[in-house]
């Protein structure tokens, strides 16, 4: 059984029980947590009402060699064990945060204040893929099979100087364990991209630095960024921290990057060009657009026109007449449209105009296709799209994507040769 402290109150422990789940680590502690009740007239009441303070949990477990700093843990549960030899009163509570080392002295020396992290660094086996494995050094002689591995890493380093962004560098490390029960020495080359910032943050604060490196990755190797642990720098010392993260379906298979460009200047290009953090509305929107999603065609189909809308209305199109959906049909859409453009524009606006006013359901399956009244009258060229299916709509929707994916490359981020292999 595992001990742990409360806060930075070292002079009492308490017995407890952990486990370590998916979004965070569940701590089952053998403290009455009642006491922290105020009694009225004798008596303390606990409901689901009942609000305790947050604490920060120092679990120490000896047996496995792994201790665990709960920041801001909640009380999620109380009771009561009789009839046993270990009767009492059992605590529970639960973090989304922790930090975790094998040594408790580095935990206990994590300062209480928030403010502290100077460095980010994202570990993930996709960083070699891009620099090769700059710690190792390999020799093959006719005798010998050397392998070296450096100590100090040669590092590539870019300004970014935005959005509280210093700079980004990406190297990797090393770990090796000499395994003599099955005579085998294990090497593991670790790459990293360590994100240096301009001003301290909260630990709470570093998931929207990692959501953020997230997506700009997913848009230069998509569904290849797994993220292996996150180090922060507290007091120029590093710290394992473990938050929630919204994961990528991981793809084993190969994927080739979406532009020709080298890792650092792809990012740069990201960071000072599609800010997600405090940003614009329509680079707001991208995370749903390109990361993992659940939705329906229906809610797709609005996402995209929701950031084509949000862009081009803040883009300066010449022709009054010309509605956003047209103009980004002729300048971001690169295949070649079947059957008269006009009624496509007005087929997506009024399925758009459908689903927003009236809901998903589409009644025997028609759609009046309305145009602009002429003269307060009704638009010859209206007409009824009947035998509404799945391919219909899945057609106008791959449309609407291809044309955000080309305004986030070709517009946004001024690539002119690009190649996104993602599908929504």
């Amino acid at each position: 059984m595992a001990v742990c402290y409360f806060d930075d109150k070292y002079d009492k422990k308490y017995d407890c029980q952990y486990e370590v789940k998916k979004d965070g680590i569940e701590v089952i502690v053998n403290y009455d947590i009642m006491d922290e009740i105020q009694a009225i007239n004798g008596v303390r009441t606990f409901g689901s009402n009942t609000e305790f303070n947050e604490r920060d949990i120092l679990i120490i477990d000896y047996l496995a060699k792994m201790n665990y700093l709960l920041k801001k843990a909640d009380c999620s549960g109380h009771t009561q064990v009789f009839g046993t030899p270990d009767g009492g009163s059992r605590t529970k509570f639960f973090s989304n945060y922790y930090f975790t080392n094998s040594s408790y002295e580095k935990l206990c020396n994590i300062p209480s204040s928030n403010k502290n992290i100077k460095k980010i660094r994202v570990y993930s086996n996709m960083i070699n893929e891009f620099i090769g494995y700059p710690s190792l050094e390999k020799q093959k002689t006719d005798n010998e099979y050397i392998i070296k591995l450096k100590k100090d890493t040669i590092k590539q380093k870019i300004l970014i100087n935005t959005n509280n962004i210093n700079y980004l560098e990406v190297s990797d490390n090393w770990i090796s364990n000499h395994i003599r029960k099955d005579n085998k020495i294990d090497i593991r080359l670790n790459g990293y991209i360590e994100i240096g910032l301009a001003e301290s943050i909260s630990y709470e604060e570093v998931y929207d630095y990692v959501y953020e490196l997230t997506m700009y990755f997913q848009l230069l190797k998509p569904c290849k960024f797994d993220i292996n642990k996150i180090l922060v720098e507290i007091e120029e010392s590093f710290h394992e921290l473990w938050l929630p993260i919204n994961e990528i379906k991981y793809k084993d298979s190969h994927i080739s990057n979406s532009v020709k460009e080298n890792v650092l200047d792809f990012l740069f290009k990201c960071y000072t060009t599609i800010p997600y953090r405090k940003s614009k509305n329509e680079v707001r929107n991208i995370p749903y657009i390109i990361l993992n999603t659940s939705r329906n065609i229906e809610d797709n189909f609005l996402m995209f026109y929701r950031f084509i809308e949000c862009y081009y209305k803040q883009q300066p199109i010449k022709d009054i007449q010309t509605t956003f959906i047209k103009y980004s049909i002729a300048n971001n859409y690169k295949d070649k449209i079947e059957g008269d453009i006009e009624n496509l524009v007005q087929e997506i606006i009024c399925l758009r105009n459908h689903y927003v006013h009236k809901g998903y359901y589409i009644p025997n399956k028609k759609i009046y296709i309305s145009f602009p009244k002429i003269e307060k009258k009704a638009n010859p060229k209206n007409y009824m799209v009947e035998d509404i299916d799945f391919e219909w709509l899945y057609k106008r929707t791959k449309i609407l994507y291809e044309i955000v994916i080309d305004i986030i490359f070709r517009s946004m981020l001024q690539y002119d040769n690009y190649e996104f292999n993602k599908h929504f």
